[in-house]
């Protein structure tokens, strides 16, 4: 690994939460309050998944957290569980020829529900966290709602007339890459990993299964906006909530799980342009 040490020091003054703040942000500055509000026209798929995901998800992730050992270990796996659709879910929706809107609600609605069901559903889970339910629901309203409400509000307003969307776009890829340096300094490398890799193999595989479920009798389009999102969880949040909740030592897994997503999503948008041109 490149670097641990100072990393880790990094993540011990809780850097991960604030390299999140800053990636939240550029996210949210990609979209407008008007886009955000057009969510409303796939608000009947999204009546359907949403709930299903918020309450399956985290199952799933439990299930592959027994798997491994050691209460960090698990709390990273479990906060994958309650963490919200990928950003990047949403992009490559579209590549894969989906329905981007669609996608989009499903990222918006389940970061809303992270926010609020977070913390409840890592203590129905049995999980020994660090920090109370409350104190979770303001490190997340701090670090993840309050950023994205800030970004799609200077993108609504365009004080700068667009000339900050490059900045922002740089900023935004360069703080993905410091966190993922950030979650990876926490990994110590061990036969251990072989069992978190199986276990992060198996909750996406699951969440596969379940996207795979949802989308069954939707049009096309709206299979790969759902079957995406659903397998696709934020590792970023994830790492935020780990943090927060079990301490940075939890957020280990995620810069794995972060990588066999990115993989998983890459590998779906060719698969789906490969269909396309038979």
């Amino acid at each position: 690994m490149s670097f641990p040490g100072p990393g880790r020091r990094a993540d011990a003054a809780g850097a991960i939460l604030v390299t999140l703040a800053v990636l939240v942000f550029c996210t949210g500055a990609g979209m407008t309050f008007r886009e955000i509000g057009a969510i409303r026209a796939a608000g009947r798929r999204l009546a359907v998944v949403l709930p299903v995901t918020t309450v399956a998800l985290p199952i799933l992730a439990w299930l592959a957290s027994h798997l491994v050992s050691g209460a960090a270990l698990r709390g990273g796996i479990l906060s994958a569980g309650v963490a919200p659709a990928e950003v990047a879910s949403v992009a490559l929706t579209g590549l894969a020829g989906g329905e981007p809107v669609l996608a989009a609600g499903l990222l918006t609605t389940s970061t809303a529900a992270t926010v609020l069901l977070a913390g409840p559903i890592l203590s129905i889970a049995g999980a020994r966290s660090s920090a109370s339910q409350l104190g979770l629901l303001l490190t997340l309203a701090l670090v993840v709602a309050l950023p994205l409400i800030a970004g799609s509000a200077m993108r609504s307003l365009d004080p700068f007339s667009g000339r900050d969307r490059p900045v922002t776009r740089v900023l935004g890829t360069a703080s993905l890459l410091v966190l993922l340096w950030e979650v990876a300094s926490q990994i110590h490398l061990s036969a251990s990993d072989v069992h978190v890799l199986l276990a992060l193999l198996a909750y996406l595989a699951g969440g596969v299964i379940l996207g795979w479920l949802l989308a069954i009798g939707a049009p096309p389009g709206q299979r790969t906006a759902i079957v995406l999102p659903t397998a696709m969880r934020d590792f970023a949040v994830a790492a935020g909530i780990a943090t927060s909740a079990f301490g940075a030592a939890a957020a280990a897994p995620l810069g794995i799980y972060g990588l066999l997503v990115l993989i998983f999503g890459t590998a779906a948008v060719y698969v789906a342009r490969q269909q396309e041109h038979r």
